[in-house]
């Protein structure tokens, strides 16, 4: 993630620095990212870029947490309207997170930054949520209404939601993998969801 000399910059500046990394994305995938493109591009050092990103994982971690902020900030607004109902905030969720994912910046620029192993590796060693949405998850946990579900205890809830969000990405990456439309995205994650709620909910 972003260093605080980074949030410190004129925003001026930060917004160059980050046209720059759009820019790399667009073009590049991971492995061929080019963090020497990108300070060509600002007109700075490698060394003052280094003060603002450590790497390039925290780069693309950085324009993923801005896709996970807003899908779970819509999430708990829905559990806030709906009476906490889990699985009716997630199916609409899901509609959302693949809505965005299908218009939200450029078709290259979504391909290059989901579709590449790291990202799913990375996510599975530092946990499905970084710090930069801890704040987000705990709202949205904070949301749920606990006695809709069958559940016995926080870890229980906390294992379900991980497991609906495993869905939520394996599904929505058709979007990406196969160019799947997204009625049919849709229509196979709810086919999932269907069964869980039967599960889960009380």
């Amino acid at each position: 993630m972003p260093t605080d000399t980074f949030y410190r910059l004129p925003e001026s500046k930060r917004e160059h620095v980050l046209n720059a990394l759009r820019k790399e994305i667009t073009r590049s995938t991971f492995e061929a990212f080019s963090i020497n493109n990108v300070v060509r591009e600002c007109g700075i050092s490698r060394g003052s870029f280094y003060q603002y990103f450590r790497s390039k994982e925290d780069i693309f971690l950085f324009f993923l947490a801005d896709y996970q902020k807003s899908i779970l900030s819509f999430a708990s607004e829905k559990l806030r309207s709906n009476g906490g109902d889990l699985f009716d905030a997630l199916s609409d969720s899901f509609r959302f997170a693949v809505r965005m994912l299908c218009y939200k910046d450029s078709r290259d620029f979504r391909h290059n930054l989901f579709c590449n192993m790291w990202m799913y590796e990375i996510l599975w060693q530092k946990g499905m949520y970084g710090e930069a949405v801890s704040g987000e998850i705990m709202d949205f946990l904070n949301a749920i209404d606990r006695s809709r579900l069958n559940l016995a205890d926080d870890t229980e809830l906390y294992t379900l939601v991980e497991i609906c969000m495993t869905l939520c990405m394996k599904d929505a990456a058709g979007v990406f993998m196969a160019d799947d439309h997204e009625s049919e995205v849709n229509e196979r994650f709810n086919r999932k969801l269907s069964l869980l709620r039967k599960a889960y909910q009380k």
